[in-house]
């Protein structure tokens, strides 16, 4: 049975400026970035010393990979996160960022305009979830704020006993954490706190590779007291599954897959990132891999809206994609699959705009093709992404260009009860 253990805490610790020897490594080598020595060591200095930089603190995509980089381990991308942190409490975050908070109802948001229009069958299914009864059993399904979005992935076999419970505004504080709003992270812990005395879990599976790393290496830093047993990632949850027989391959799929890692994944290391490359080859699926993966993977393009001056600007987060697509294409692999919902989102909705075709599948999907069961029809899916764009076009895109600024108001403790909040 696979045991994942997280990287050491002192990865998402603070900037240690005196380990630092300004060997320029940590954005050199950055896969967004790939600045040249000397200037990746003056944008260092310009950090260091509280200056604007001129390009980290504007591309930077929060993935954490240059903290793998740093042969002194003075973690880079803490620094980077103090900075945002700085800006923001100065200036506060561009009006357009708003329409990325997941913070429903308070924020109307980009998730929340897609559950208000999820078909009636799939609307009961996340209302069921929303329950705050005690569970049945002693593990908490948690289903993050992504997998809501795309709550049909969850309709297999493979997940028949699990008690699935979530909400938006029971979000982990993810996007909180990466873009260093650390104030607001700790407001977000109290909630659930709150959410987890009521449900009384001894155990926590997680259906993203974020909300694991979150649970288990962050939230116990910023103010989570609720102790669980254990916290398991999906991806472990089916590899054992695989491996012990109780998931039964039917089918081989024979086809070509490039893979988009979770930026998440590299903070487990080599062997939770083998995980769904074990899952793919065991049902038949060759991956074939691209620069950019693994420890060096970029974001599915959704963190180029992270530093202050994206503040989520749509326009850029789709080059971002566009620049993975093109990257992808050249591999001549049949698909994309990807293991985290949110970037199932992402790149669904940059494909309406690549006008080019492209085959995205969540490896979910691809496990119900293996095991004979129909996954999410094309077409569903489809619907899905163009409910996503069409919430940026009418909700994001009148304020885009405005100057406003706006911070993030105080989170209440316990959210308004569900009712008919989607």
């Amino acid at each position: 049975m696979s045991k994942i253990e997280p990287v050491d805490i002192s990865f998402f610790s603070p900037f240690n400026e005196e380990a630092c020897t300004l060997c320029g490594e940590c954005f050199h080598r950055c896969p967004i970035m790939e600045l040249p020595l000397k200037e990746s060591i003056e944008e260092m200095k310009r950090l260091i010393a509280g200056k604007p930089t001129k390009k980290v603190l504007k591309l930077c995509q929060s993935c954490f990979s240059c903290n793998l980089y740093c042969p002194e381990n003075a973690n880079p991308a803490g620094l980077i996160q103090q900075r945002w942190n700085e800006q923001y409490k100065k200036e506060g975050l561009r009006k357009r960022g708003r329409f990325y908070m997941t913070f429903h109802p308070q924020y109307p948001n980009f998730r929340s305009y897609v559950m208000e229009r999820l078909p009636p069958k799939t609307k009961d299914l996340v209302a069921q979830w929303a329950d705050l009864s005690p569970l049945k059993g002693d593990t908490l399904t948690y289903p993050g704020c992504n997998i809501i979005t795309y709550a049909e992935l969850t309709q297999t076999s493979i997940f028949k006993d699990l008690e699935i419970r979530g909400r938006l505004e029971y979000c982990c504080g993810e996007t909180l954490f990466r873009t260093g709003y650390k104030d607001e992270l700790f407001q977000v812990t109290k909630r659930l706190n709150n959410w987890f005395n009521t449900l009384k879990p001894k155990h926590l599976l997680v259906l993203c590779t974020a909300g694991t790393n979150v649970f288990k290496n962050v939230l116990p830093h910023y103010g989570l007291t609720y102790k669980f047993e254990s916290i398991k990632s999906y991806i472990q949850f089916i590899w054992e599954q695989i491996e012990d027989g109780s998931i039964v391959i039917k089918h081989q799929l024979d086809m070509t897959v490039t893979i988009q890692d979770s930026c998440y994944s590299k903070m487990f290391g080599d062997e939770y990132m083998d995980l769904p490359r074990k899952i793919l080859s065991a049902i038949g699926v060759k991956v074939v891999e691209i620069k950019a993966s693994r420890e060096d993977m970029r974001c599915c393009g959704i963190g180029c809206g992270f530093s202050m001056e994206a503040a989520y600007h749509p326009f850029q987060i789709r080059a971002a994609t566009v620049r993975n697509f093109k990257e992808f294409r050249e591999t001549k692999a049949d698909a994309i699959c990807v293991y985290c919902a949110g970037c199932l989102a992402t790149f669904t909705i940059a494909e309406k705009l690549y006008m080019r075709n492209v085959k995205v599948f969540h490896i979910l999907e691809l496990i119900q093709m293996a095991i004979g069961e129909k996954p999410m029809s094309k077409k569903a899916k489809k619907k899905r992404a163009n409910t996503f764009f069409w919430g940026i076009v009418k909700k994001q895109f009148p304020i885009t260009l405005s100057k406003k600024k706006f911070k993030i108001a105080d989170l209440p403790e316990n959210p308004p009860p569900y009712g008919d909040a989607y």
